[in-house]
């Protein structure tokens, strides 16, 4: 769940009409909803996962790409074929767990179909060499190099269970005015197995890794300065998705939710009253002063889910600056408690509201 706002053009979105918006259960298609819905405003995919190498250095990893409408319908007569229309931005991350070295690139073009673009009929989206793509039936490719960041991964993905679609049947309600919502699926397992690119060094990494796919137009409600994100795999086969929607002063916005997936596969939709987080410590930017949580306690009482959650590199702020014009922390958690897993948490608003923005 990651926000998107180019702040360059985000005056001319704002007064920007004929976007579709989400206010229902959507009718769903796969392959073809894994591609883009361009006629909605904001779409992200994103792949998070932690791997190992072969001489047991731990990392996580981060691809996201985003995609922004800027002009909604056909384009008006005499308009120059030029002119931007949709923009793809990307954010490529690696977290060196075990050497506690946090890497990170961002690119921003706009979707021409050279430079960047996307596919609408299948999961397929590109911003120069950068991509995440289907290339066969339950295997995904992602691919992505930064020369001056002096990072990289070439990566296969298999799910191993299957998509989970949140909220009811995909619909993700975010707001209580008609349009704060979303589309909202997920891959919360998938294995991992490529090759990973640290300080110029290559190596093989196998692991574990989480997919989520979104869309929408007007998705945050009145009031909500940013969020806490959590995607969790917990040992024993379940998996935790809690997203709380953060209010100015700190308490929980009451369209904050979350998705338990079963062992066996089963989905239960979990409501703000059905969590409960708590912040246990704190880590503070060097770069901007920003107090970011980095250790929680997650409870959710009636399935008896006791987790504390803990970063396992507390520097993972991610300065978007210069792409979505957001500063965010993202980076890998271990879990401990009532059960054992590890996954990733997102916070946003803490270097700056989101309020108004997205």
């Amino acid at each position: 769940m990651v926000f998107f706002s180019l702040s360059l053009v985000i005056a001319g979105w704002a007064a920007a009409g004929g976007w579709l918006v989400i206010t229902g259960t959507p009718e769903l298609d796969f392959p073809r909803d894994h591609g883009a819905h361009p006629d909605y405003r904001t779409e992200w995919w994103y792949v998070t996962g932690l791997v190992d190498a072969a001489n047991g250095d731990r990392y996580g990893f981060q691809i996201t790409f985003f995609r922004q409408g800027l002009d909604p319908g056909d384009p008006k007569p005499g308009t120059s074929r030029l002119r931007a229309r949709q923009i793809v931005a990307a954010h490529l991350a690696v977290a060196d767990i075990s050497n506690q070295g946090f890497h990170h690139a961002e690119r921003l073009r706009r979707a021409d179909g050279a430079l960047a673009g996307f596919s609408e009929t299948d999961l397929d989206v590109w911003l120069d060499d950068w991509e995440i793509e289907s290339t066969g039936p339950g295997v995904i490719s992602v691919r992505a190099r930064d020369a001056a960041a002096v990072i990289g991964l070439e990566l296969e993905l298999r799910p191993q269970r299957e998509l989970v679609l949140h909220g009811d049947r995909g619909y993700s309600r975010k707001g209580a005015d008609e349009g704060n919502a979303s589309a909202y699926v997920s891959w919360t397992r998938l294995a991992v197995d490529g090759q990973l690119e640290v300080d110029g060094e290559f190596m093989k990494v196998r692991g574990t890794a989480w997919f989520d796919h979104e869309w929408g137009t007007s998705q945050l409600g009145e009031g909500v300065a940013g969020w806490d994100w959590f995607s969790l795999r917990l040992d024993g086969g379940r998996d935790l998705m809690v997203y709380r929607l953060r209010r100015a002063d700190g308490t929980a916005d009451s369209h904050s939710s979350g998705t338990l997936v079963g062992a066996d596969g089963g989905v239960e939709r979990l409501t703000c009253d059905d969590v409960e987080l708590e912040v246990l410590g704190w880590w503070r930017s060097p770069a901007n002063g920003a107090r970011y949580p980095a250790r929680w306690r997650l409870r959710v009482p009636d399935a008896d889910i006791n987790l504390e959650v803990s970063s396992l590199l507390a520097a993972s702020e991610l300065d978007g600056s210069a792409t979505t014009g957001v500063v965010y922390w993202e980076g890998p958690v271990a879990v401990t408690g009532s059960a054992t897993g590890e996954g990733y948490a997102e916070l946003t608003g803490y270097a700056g509201s989101l309020e108004g923005r997205f």
